[in-house]
């Protein structure tokens, strides 16, 4: 049996070794490095494992025989065709919330820089367009920064949910929108240009120090929209993760907006170590193999990354230092600064990808603390921080 597996699935080989020191007949496992996996590898493939730069569709099944079980360590989805996957028999799973805790971190790292930048925080409504995992994680720390968070989400709305709205004028009212949403090209619920040139105009006007992040997928924004958009007199700071085309980057979007960076918001390392240790676990359950995991706290424990970071805290924050804690653990300016010096070829954005630096995630920073944070309210808003307390 032949596992395939993208080589930026971290800790996939080593979960492999503790299985195999298990098996009586050790799993055959082999890595692959570019978007695609080789035709000579998914030719002898029983299982796929893959991240959202691999697409898997009718002609990538047509070179996979073999294939019976497909992974992906994303939340999203839209890069697999799963109808054709059902057709063909083949088992199929993502991972939802493998990464939010990150992407909440990418969120809150760049509202945290750009109100430090701004010399403010947002005095106006921040809206989090689609109120998923991820979504929630960054209205979470958004809230336990001192924001104002609300929740756009109409097919929630359509199910019931009493925490979410679905008035689009509030969305676009708000002075921070931070989008959360699968690419949906069609039907009621679109979200391909989501935000074109008329919401961008709407959104834009008036107020100063407007911030609009993608961090979800690149076609939600209408990227010819936008550069219109920032070629005017406009004061939107614009933070992009995503891009309309994908690794190739258009340099003049990259040049105008705010912070740009290569499609690493849920990158950190516990998410992506995360991705490896989820997929196997529901690979193993599937095949019925009576073989164990670690857990994923122990798992993590066996690496230097998975380790707090202490910090001292005698005294209430205001909230730059908040903010300055948050840049500790994780500055979004450096990724900025790392695109846009030499990720702009398709070649070199994956490369950035594919080499990201070891990122920690929030929860490892351990507040020591004095009697402020006995305090109900700094508890709260601290837990919503994920930071923990020692």
């Amino acid at each position: 049996m032949l596992l395939v597996a993208d080589a930026n699935l971290p800790g996939f080989t080593r979960l492999i070794e503790v299985l195999n020191a298990q098996a009586s007949t050790p799993l055959e496992v082999s890595t692959y490095s570019e978007r695609q996996p080789p035709m000579e590898l998914l030719a002898r493939a029983d299982a796929l494992f893959i991240r959202s730069v691999t697409t898997v569709d009718a002609s990538l099944l047509a070179h996979a025989p073999n294939l019976k079980w497909l992974g992906t360590a994303t939340i999203g989805t839209d890069h697999v065709d799963i109808p054709t996957l059902k057709a063909a028999g083949i088992r199929f799973h993502s991972c939802p919330g493998v990464n939010a805790n990150a992407v909440g971190d990418y969120v809150l790292s760049a509202v945290a820089a750009l109100s430090l930048q701004n010399g403010s925080l947002p005095n106006g409504e921040v809206a989090i367009v689609g109120a998923g995992n991820t979504g929630t994680a960054a209205g979470q720390r958004l809230t336990g920064l001192g924001l104002n968070v609300h929740y756009y989400d109409p097919p929630l709305v359509e199910q019931g949910a009493t925490h979410v709205h679905a008035d689009w004028q509030r969305v676009l009212a708000s002075q921070v929108i931070s989008c959360h949403v699968p690419l949906v090209t069609t039907g009621k619920h679109a979200t391909h240009h989501l935000f074109d040139g008329r919401a961008l105009a709407a959104f834009a006007a008036a107020e100063q120090n407007k911030m609009l992040l993608n961090a979800s997928r690149g076609p939600v924004i209408d990227e010819q929209a936008l550069l219109t958009h920032l070629r005017g007199d406009s004061q939107l700071q614009v933070v992009l993760d995503v891009w309309e085309r994908e690794p190739h980057l258009r340099e003049e979007v990259v040049k105008r907006v705010t912070l740009a960076t290569p499609h690493i918001a849920g990158h950190s390392f516990a998410g992506k170590l995360g991705g490896s240790w989820q997929l196997l676990k529901k690979w193993l359950t599937d095949q019925g193999l009576a073989l164990q995991l670690p857990s994923f706290q122990r798992f993590l424990q066996g690496y230097a990354q998975g380790q707090s970071r202490p910090c001292q805290a005698p005294q209430a924050p205001d909230w730059q230092t908040l903010a300055q804690w948050v840049l500790q653990v994780y500055d979004i300016r450096q990724d900025d600064q790392l695109l846009r010096q030499t990720g702009l070829t398709a070649t070199e954005f994956d490369a950035l990808r594919r080499n990201y630096a070891v990122r920690a995630e929030l929860s490892q920073l351990h507040l020591q603390t004095g009697a402020w944070a006995q305090d109900e309210n700094w508890r709260k808003r601290l837990t919503q921080l994920t930071f923990q307390i020692e």
